[in-house]
Parts: C-alpha cells; sequence; structure tokens
C-alpha cells in the first residue's frame, strides 16, 4: 500500500500513469462494435470494508457508481444497488464533511447528498444481503436487483480479499464457489463481475460453468491490488490503482467513450505491469463474445437494445500483459474526433 508521499513524488506516480495510456485509433473499430441486444442495465456496487484507513475501498465504489450515473445515458438509480460498509462521508476524521475525493486538488467531490442513496451500509452490508440483492429477495423494504434473462449487470466489489475469497468487514467473507452459485441462481443475460482487491481474479475460479459471465479482476493470486496515491491532509491513500487508472482513461477519451470503446481497451490493454505491480486477469464463460466487441455501455451505460452479437465461446483465459497492449495504437487525436 502507498502511504504519504511527497508533492514531487505523486507528481510522478501521475506522470507515469498518463504516458501508460496507448493511443487507440477508434474510427475504423467504432464501426465495428455493436450494442448489445439487452434491454435493460442493474448494477450492484459493494465496498466491503470498515473503518479509516480503508477510505480508499469507498472512494473506489463511489468512483464507479458516479460513473455509471453520470453518463448522459446512464443507468437509471433504481437499477443501482449501492452497499457501503462505512461512512466515511460523515467520519468524524473527515476534515471534509459530506464530501469525498481522490484527486488531491480536491475539485471535485464523488458525493451528491442530494441524489445519491446509500441502500445499504454498516452492519447492513453483509453475505446475506448481498445474496438477497443479487437474487432480487430482499425484505423490509431493500432495494434488490430486478432483472429478467434480457438484462446486463455489473457487479462491481472493492476491499480485502485473498485466494478464493472476499471479506466483509473482517467478520465473514464469500467463497468463490458461493459467488458461482450465487450467478447460477441469478436471472440475466450476461453479467460482468469486476474485483477491485488483492487475489481478485481468484474469485472467479469456480464460474466457468455459469453461462454469459465476463470475469474482470485487478490482480492474480499471490498478487496485490495498490493503492495508487495518497492525500496529506486526509493522511491516507484515497483510491487503488485500477479502478483510478480506468476512470482516468475514460476522461482521456471524452465523452462518447461509452458507446465507442471495447471493454477490452478501456479496462484490459493499458494496464501496465510496472504501473499497476499486478496483473490484469481476464475471463469469459459460454454464451459471451471477446471482451474487444463489447462495448463500456453494455455494462456501464443504458440498454441501447438491439444489434447484439450471438457469437458464443467457451472460452476462458487469463491475459497476462508485462506491457499493455499497443495493437490498435496511432494517437488520442482519433478518440478525441469521435468524442466531440
Amino acid at each position: 500500500m502507498i502511504t504519504r508521499r511527497s508533492l514531487p513524488v505523486q507528481l510522478l506516480l501521475w506522470a507515469a500513469l498518463l504516458s501508460s495510456f496507448p493511443s487507440i485509433t477508434i474510427a475504423a473499430r467504432a464501426s465495428s462494435l455493436k450494442p448489445s441486444n439487452h434491454t435493460s442495465n442493474h448494477a450492484v456496487i459493494v465496498s466491503s470494508s470498515r473503518f479509516w484507513f480503508n477510505y480508499r475501498h469507498a472512494i473506489n465504489a463511489l468512483a464507479i457508481y458516479d460513473l455509471i450515473r453520470s453518463q448522459g445515458d446512464g443507468i437509471p438509480d433504481e437499477n443501482i444497488v449501492l452497499m457501503l460498509a462505512d461512512d466515511m462521508i460523515t467520519n468524524p476524521r473527515n476534515p471534509l464533511k459530506n464530501e469525498m475525493h481522490y484527486d488531491t486538488a480536491k475539485h471535485t467531490s464523488l458525493v451528491d447528498t442530494a441524489t445519491m442513496q446509500i441502500d445499504y451500509r454498516g452492519d447492513d452490508v453483509t453475505v446475506d444481503n448481498l445474496r438477497r440483492v443479487l437474487l432480487g429477495k430482499g425484505e423490509h423494504g431493500k432495494r434488490v436487483l430486478q432483472t429478467d434473462a434480457n438484462s446486463n449487470v455489473l457487479v462491481y466489489w472493492t476491499g480485502h480479499g485473498g485466494d478464493s475469497f472476499f471479506k466483509f468487514q473482517d467478520v465473514e467473507e464469500i467463497t468463490s464457489t458461493d459467488i458461482a452459485r450465487l450467478f447460477q441462481d441469478m436471472e440475466f443475460q450476461q453479467l460482468l463481475f469486476l474485483a477491485d482487491t488483492c487475489q481478485a481474479f481468484t474469485l472467479g475460479n469456480a464460474i466457468d460453468t455459469v453461462p454469459g459471465v465476463y470475469m474482470l479482476g485487478s490482480s492474480l493470486k499471490g498478487e496485490n491490488s495498490y493503492a495508487h496515491h495518497s492525500d496529506s491532509d486526509l493522511g491516507l491513500s484515497v483510491i487503488e490503482r485500477y479502478t483510478f487508472q480506468f476512470i482516468e482513461f475514460l476522461k482521456h477519451v471524452g465523452a462518447n467513450a461509452m458507446r465507442t470503446v471495447s471493454i477490452q481497451q478501456a479496462m484490459v490493454d493499458h494496464f501496465d505491469y510496472q504501473q499497476q505491480r499486478a496483473h490484469v486477469g481476464v475471463k469469459r464463460t459460454e454464451g459471451t463474445k471477446p471482451l474487444s466487441q463489447v462495448l463500456l455501455s453494455d455494462f456501464f451505460g443504458n440498454a441501447a437494445g438491439g444489434g447484439g452479437s450471438t457469437q458464443k465461446s467457451t472460452a476462458g483465459s487469463v491475459e497476462l500483459l508485462d506491457k499493455p497492449s499497443t495493437n490498435n495504437a496511432t494517437d488520442w487525436s482519433a478518440w478525441k474526433a469521435m468524442s466531440a
């Protein structure tokens, strides 16, 4: 974990990040990328860590929450379930009440108290409640997924994990076998399981027999998921490297990224081991197509409908990226032109 660093060191980290982004021509690819034929999008976003020193995990979750809501065609609030194990927003140690930031300049808070809704917090963030959410079996008016066979689902988890398990508040855990059983019992067309935690990819060890699932893990077995930078005012690390680089990539691409960029391009190709200190794990199960053919909007935006491919595959593979892929490399101007 990265702790406090001087400003020059932080600037070097940011410079290394920006230089790691590939230059990718999008014009030719965009014409061949077609949205899925799903009819609705849903998301479950989980930060399972309690205590102030785990601030970065809450930021990870809020950054993804903000991303899927802030798009012009973002996922409707009623289709998003947000689970935060601790309330960092009003924590007595937080010098900026009702605000949370990962940019050290603190220009933009990820907290919008007027519109955001935390559906489960504190002691309500449990394995049992997660199970109820995913299976659509809520109680006492709590929000759960309301999906059908035409729904695409994004499941994003951040917190502490290990080989084939993910911890909830250091009290309980869910295993890769439990995860596979849950996914098997869910109703969806396709599901993207995105985990940013130590040994993240091992959480998908048992999903191979569940059709329609993509798995992305920020680290492989035996690898850690590291923080990107710290904030001297807060005295702790504020966001993980994987989630940070994904968000920053989209900022550089521009407003049209969701409907012009593939998941492979945005979430795999430009993640350099030297910057991440971990490899990105990629797996897909029967009934899915290569991530290079899957638009970000299929999981991070609202359903466009129509045009989806019916290509099926039984592939299940791990991609080890010691160096960022530059298969599509030219320059950034093409991205920005498509986003204008």
